[in-house]
């Protein structure tokens, strides 16, 4: 008697249907924001699990061939992130070997090494040095390999002991360590 003496107010029939509107608009709502946010997570987790990155200090990278050596990079310090497979490397010293023997050191402030093609690019002040003493000072420096020549670009300055130092803005110099050449304009001063 008491519920129908409730539902014959207009009133109250006005408030119970306002309410249960109010509760289905709630109930979607909520799961509507569940099947939204669904693939949301599932990224978020994707890339949690699969971005891996690392921070070390102190960071010694080597790449060495039939037992043998090739490169040595210190840096002190280096971020890896799994998803580009690129250690971005912060004030380094290196050397590039020949026969177990040193043919080139190389100091930079910063640098990358890509993990998947062994690319080294250096940046940022760097000086390159052939055991002959022939040193050089750039901007950037690529390192593709034993077998490629080495890339130096930007403000380039190599000097050969007692002999000349020249200017230019990009050089290529053999993976040997022995030659290079000048690309574009250059400027020479020769030692007398």
């Amino acid at each position: 008697m008491a519920l129908e003496k409730f539902f014959k107010d207009k009133k109250n029939i006005a408030y119970v249907s306002l309410l249960a509107i109010v509760i289905i608009a709630c109930l979607w709502a909520f799961i509507a924001a569940g099947i939204i946010t669904k693939n949301f997570k599932e990224k978020i987790i994707d890339e949690t699990y699969n971005n891996k990155e690392a921070n070390i200090e102190s960071l010694l990278v080597t790449e060495t061939k039939d037992g043998k050596k090739l490169w040595e990079l210190y840096a002190d310090q280096g971020t890896y992130t799994d998803s580009d497979k690129v250690v971005l490397l912060e004030n380094l010293l290196g050397n590039f070997y020949e026969d177990e023997k040193v043919k080139a050191s190389f100091k930079a402030d910063a640098g990358t090494y890509n993990s998947v093609t062994k690319q080294i690019i250096l940046f940022n002040n760097v000086v390159l040095v052939y055991e002959d003493g022939t040193n050089i000072s750039t901007e950037r420096l690529i390192y593709s390999g034993r077998d490629s020549d080495i890339i130096a670009e930007g403000q380039i300055r190599i000097e050969k002991p007692d002999e000349a130092v020249v200017y230019g803005n990009k050089a290529v110099l053999s993976s040997d360590y022995k030659d290079f050449h000048i690309e574009g304009r250059t400027e020479t001063h020769f030692y007398m």
